[in-house]
């Protein structure tokens, strides 16, 4: 599944830390925002996403990803939308019942 980018709510500011002058002047470090509501999945789907990415959903009950690891902003963003993509394709990830089994002879 793909988030499309007219749900997504984008913000640029300027990051912090080291590099000096050069990450002072611009605004390369972005920030967005998609709501649960708004994605196209299932009852059930919206329920995995809060449990399994509560970390990342702020009190509007958004998702939220920052980057500001490249230097320019529309790289940052990039890989902003992917990282989103990516956090909602694992979080949909139903995991498999294990099948519990007797333990081995060398193991007990």
């Amino acid at each position: 599944m793909r988030v499309d980018e007219k749900i997504v709510r984008f913000k640029t500011v300027r990051s912090g830390g080291p590099g000096g002058q050069r990450t002072n002047r611009r605004s390369t470090k972005v920030q967005m925002w998609v709501k649960i509501e708004n994605l196209p999945l299932t009852a059930e789907e919206k329920r995995r996403i809060r449990a399994r990415l509560a970390r990342h959903i702020n009190h509007r009950g958004e998702l939220e990803v920052v980057r500001d690891g490249e230097r320019f902003q529309m790289q940052n963003k990039k890989q902003a939308m992917a990282h989103l993509n990516a956090l909602i394709a694992e979080a949909l990830v139903v995991p498999k019942l294990r099948i519990p089994t007797a333990p081995t002879r060398g193991a007990a």
